[in-house]
């Protein structure tokens, strides 16, 4: 593997674990129902650190998908790359999908965890609102399948790349190969001069 290529998927695989991480310490630190007491029909809920870990790891799921856009050419779906193949645009398609999923879903259970009011029930009593459990979860795994996504996209199409360019040589010049078709190598044959032609012996 090349040496660019490494760094930039390694890059991208930094982004993606570091919104899976701060997504899933975010659904670690959520408020849970055992923590929210009501006083005077008030639903009291206690600090919690879920509102900016979900803030960061959308920011960073963000993040990762424009790095991945910019650096390893995001739009591959509808690219007219001769080297993307169906699986390239495949793994594009599902790395979008997968960081646009992510981001609706940190963002909602950011919001909703912070949200202090409740809700009156059927029966008219007040119940306190929690975000359900799993929905910073299902965002951190998301982002991180999105990273996962882009960089085997990105090394499919790498690879295929190198495949081809690797194939490629010098040509000898007046040889009437056609580069376009023939990518080999060919070697120049040696040029002998005419054979003179003498008179025959009496």
């Amino acid at each position: 593997m090349d040496s660019k290529v490494a760094a930039h998927c390694a890059i991208a695989a930094v982004l993606g674990i570091i919104a899976a991480a701060t997504g899933f310490a975010g659904e670690a630190t959520r408020v849970k129902v055992s923590e929210v007491f009501m006083v005077l029909d008030s639903c009291v809920y206690p600090n919690s650190p879920a509102l900016a870990l979900g803030i960061v790891s959308a920011v960073f799921t963000i993040i990762t998908r424009i790095y991945i856009s910019v650096w390893f050419g995001g739009s591959g779906c509808c690219r007219s790359d001769p080297n993307s193949t169906a699986i390239t645009k495949l793994l594009f398609v599902l790395s979008w999908v997968a960081s646009v999923i992510a981001m609706i879903l940190l963002l909602t259970a950011a919001a909703l965890n912070n949200r202090q009011v409740g809700q009156i029930d059927s029966y008219g009593y007040i119940t306190c609102y929690v975000v359900k459990p799993g929905i910073f979860a299902a965002g951190a795994i998301l982002a991180l399948l999105s990273a996962v996504f882009g960089i085997c996209a990105y090394l499919t199409i790498s690879s295929v790349t190198q495949a081809a360019t690797g194939l490629t040589g010098p040509l000898p010049v007046g040889a009437g190969v056609d580069l376009e078709k023939f990518p080999q190598q060919y070697t120049p044959q040696q040029q002998y001069p005419p054979r003179q032609q003498y008179p025959p012996q009496k």
